[in-house]
């Protein structure tokens, strides 16, 4: 049995029919084929990992910037990221050589050396917020392990830079040899509660005794003043009695019997005491 239109032609081998199949086939390829892109955005770099074949596994190139066609059928692309990354890390504690216990809630930055992505797929296959809660994490935990293992709980506050370069160093070697550049990490490291209690008591002694010390310096220094102040006083009362007794020594060597008597006559009103004894006012020359 066979379908024929009106005419006594076969119905499948109508143009229409044929434009309509052949429309249904193109949109079932379209669907299924298994090619497609990937945009691998500016700052981001992709890798491209064989699912099938002899050399299934990690390409060894990195795939630039870019539109990136491929297999979906045989082939994955996979993105990371290689401008810097802020990671913000749950706090964890860390002992010092002493058994004190301080508190660290570090915060990373850093950034992938594009070269590396292939080798960092191969070796982790996750994703790269997957190696950030697990490898670096634990690298991040065991550099301030091993560091804070070598101080001292007051070594560790008395010398924080060292402390801090001593993290960096170990991190820089540990991360960088993986494929990831260090480029800065925030400790905020903090003392368990009984040293901080210490330490501000020992700060307040040492605000106190240089509170004291000052208060001291500057009493000193008043005293001194004032001492100063009552030596020149001293000074220019001993300068003036001297002036005056000096003038009073000349004053009396000036002072001759003739001198009073002429003083005298410039003084007298001519008027002669009206009782007692008259006073001779010139010498009897007879």
């Amino acid at each position: 049995m066979s379908f024929q239109s009106s005419e006594g032609r076969p119905f499948l081998g109508s143009p229409v029919v044929k434009a309509v199949v052949l429309f249904v086939v193109l949109i079932i390829v379209w669907i299924i084929q298994p090619f497609s892109y990937e945009n691998i955005d500016a700052g981001n770099v992709g890798i491209k990992i064989n699912l099938y074949g002899s050399d299934r596994g990690v390409d060894n190139i990195t795939i630039v910037t870019g539109r990136v066609w491929y297999n979906t059928w045989t082939t994955k692309i996979v993105e990371f990221p290689t401008f810097t990354q802020s990671v913000d890390y749950e706090p964890f504690v860390v002992t010092t050589r002493d058994a004190a216990e301080f508190s660290v809630d570090p915060k990373l930055n850093y950034h992938i050396n594009p070269a590396r992505v292939p080798q960092i797929y191969r070796q982790y296959r996750k994703s790269l917020s997957e190696i950030e809660q697990q490898f670096m994490r634990n690298t991040i935990y065991d550099a301030y392990r091993i560091v804070a293992n070598s101080f001292t709980s007051d070594s560790v506050m008395s010398n924080r830079e060292k402390f801090e370069d001593r993290i960096q160093t170990i991190l820089t070697k540990n991360l960088g040899k993986d494929g990831f550049i260090y480029d800065q990490l925030t400790s905020a490291i903090s003392p368990p509660a009984s040293l901080r209690r210490m330490i501000d008591e020992k700060n307040a002694s040492i605000q106190a005794r240089l509170k004291a010390e000052n208060e001291a310096k500057q009493a000193i220094a008043e005293a001194q003043v004032t001492k100063a102040k009552a030596e020149g006083e001293a000074a220019a009362l001993l300068v003036k009695a001297r002036a005056e007794s000096e003038a009073n020594r000349l004053r009396q060597q000036s002072l001759t019997p003739l001198l009073i008597q002429q003083q005298m006559i410039e003084k007298w009103d001519g008027k002669l005491p009206q009782y007692g004894v008259v006073p001779q006012l010139f010498k009897n020359i007879q």
